[in-house]
């Protein structure tokens, strides 16, 4: 599935430039590049099948089961989407937002956005904790978890584990600003400092 994507990338980005008339005047290659990878992303017709929802809801359900996480199974970089198949940001070059998932250990799986752009990670949150079926009963007091870096630290309690989401800023190097966002599914209790 991994390669039919970057399969599908890689043809619409050189379908794209084929139907350029090279770069525009002025601009350098890099810039020449950037463009035509902003024109195929603002394309609506981007569709994946790695929902994140689906994805922590199956780690989750491990988890609740007692099994080892695999990193074969699980580990993946690449565009995870919300229900509808459309990625979950979209970065600063215009590219759909690319997310690494991670297995930390046998009980623990981090999901994480790869670089900046225009992600809403409060709407993000609410629709895996509404796929989760959870609402503010399962949220867990933060008052006594170290924060020092994040903007936003919110653990909730599933059956089985905790779901754990970091949200900090961060900065491009030409200056743009935007959200970097972690997703943690554990059966550990999280650690108080």
């Amino acid at each position: 599935m991994r390669l039919f994507i970057c399969l599908l990338l890689g043809s619409a980005l050189l379908l794209t430039s084929c139907f350029r008339n090279g770069k525009r005047e002025g601009m350098t290659e890099r810039e020449s590049l950037v463009d035509s990878t902003m024109s195929f992303s603002q394309d609506d017709s981007f569709q994946a099948d790695n929902d994140i929802a689906m994805t922590l809801r199956s780690i989750a359900d491990a988890i609740n089961q007692g099994e080892e996480l695999d990193s074969l199974e699980y580990d993946f970089n690449g565009v995870l989407t919300d229900g509808t198949g459309r990625p979950l940001y979209t970065d600063v070059q215009g590219a759909p937002g690319v997310w690494s998932v991670k297995v930390k250990s046998p009980v623990s799986v981090s999901i994480k956005n790869l670089y900046l752009g225009d992600l809403l990670p409060e709407a993000l949150e609410t629709y895996i904790v509404q796929s989760f079926g959870l609402d503010n009963s399962h949220v867990v007091d933060t008052s006594k978890f170290r924060k020092d870096d994040l903007d936003k630290l919110t653990i909730y309690h599933f059956e089985g584990g905790y779901l754990i989401f970091e949200t900090r800023t961060a900065l491009t190097p030409t200056g743009k600003e935007g959200p970097l966002m972690t997703i943690i599914a554990t059966s550990n209790a999280p650690e108080q400092q």
